[in-house]
């Protein structure tokens, strides 16, 4: 079984190296050249809650001509989804299909519309990870991992995908409810990761400061709310009071926080973005989390231009406002 994993940052590079470590035929597409030219010239060097490795595993910015996969595991930030799905529709083999570890909600009918609903399946990790510069990745916490069929049904078609997991050191299941794994972890997200990009504190952090505990449990009402009217089953029950004291127990460094730092594109439109959508459609008010949208989408526009332009010149600019140039 080849497999193929788009999006090898922090995650995808955790799990693909571990599987190409196990021995699994496993190779590697990232769009960023310097990553994948230290991957190539020196390993992917994976750190953290599975001990330290460098794994010689094949990596390429795009596919190679010709090449085929027999399974396609997603990995892209949610901005991605779409360019990565068109990727995985040219490699699979006839009887292959891709999977999404992906955050966020909106993936897997992405995946459906591109590559086709009878080749996706869903799946959601609890793990966190971070990038550490090119060609190196670190596992900073290990959890588990779901894999299943969009409809539930028991094919056997991901046996090798969730056999390779295993050897790679990963706790992973075949569950039958597989969008309601994925819709918790809509919630976990939902209630961390932009919260603590904006704020720029850990979610052990969070937890602890009065103020952003408590707007973290409005966050988790108005999630919960949309979650009863749109129909979703979440797995477990109490999974808010578990958000809560999940995130007193954990300092990892969120996705969308490492995303602000680096002044890159966050991914708060699968996120809570895709909820205030959600919650208008079914008339749901949710006005923490639309107010916390608008200030993360603002905090990332002023990260994105310290990185990108950090010598603007806000006097000129004013300027040309003036004499009518900008409006």
């Amino acid at each position: 079984m080849r497999i193929v994993v788009i999006g090898a940052g922090a995650m995808g590079g955790s799990y693909g190296g571990l599987m190409a470590k196990a021995g699994h035929d496993v190779r590697l597409i990232d769009t960023s050249a310097a990553h994948v030219a230290a991957i190539r010239a020196r390993g992917l060097r994976i750190e953290g809650a599975l001990g330290d490795h460098t794994v010689a595993v094949p990596a390429a910015e795009a596919p190679e001509a010709g090449e085929t996969a027999d399974v396609a595991v997603v990995f892209t930030d949610t901005n991605n989804t779409r360019a990565a799905a068109e990727t995985a529709a040219r490699i699979l083999a006839p009887d292959g299909f891709a999977v999404t570890l992906q955050n966020g909600i909106g993936n897997v009918e992405t995946l459906q519309e591109v590559v086709g609903a009878d080749r996706t399946l869903g799946g959601s990790s609890m793990c966190s990870a971070a990038a550490l510069g090119p060609g190196r990745v670190a596992l900073t916490h290990l959890r588990g991992t779901a894999i299943g069929e969009i409809d539930g049904a028991a094919r056997p078609r991901a046996d090798g995908l969730v056999a390779a997991l295993g050897d790679a050191g990963f706790p992973v299941e075949r569950v039958p409810d597989v969008m309601g794994r994925i819709w918790r972890k809509f919630v976990v997200n939902c209630a961390v990761n932009a919260l603590a990009a904006t704020t720029g504190l850990r979610p052990g952090e969070l937890a602890r400061l009065p103020e952003t505990a408590e707007f973290q449990s409005r966050l988790l009402d108005e999630v919960m709310a949309v979650v009863a009217a749109k129909g979703v089953t979440l797995p477990g029950p109490n999974v808010a009071d578990g958000v809560r004291a999940g995130s007193r127990k954990s300092f990892n460094r969120p996705s969308m926080l490492q995303h602000v730092d680096a002044g890159r594109r966050t991914e708060i439109d699968a996120l809570n973005g895709a909820l205030v959508r959600e919650a208008r459609a079914l008339g749901v008010p949710v006005p923490a989390n639309a107010a916390l949208v608008a200030l993360l989408k603002g905090r990332e526009l002023a990260r994105m231009r310290a990185v990108s332009d950090p010598d603007l010149d806000y006097d000129a600019w004013e300027a040309r406002i003036a004499a009518g140039e900008d409006v």
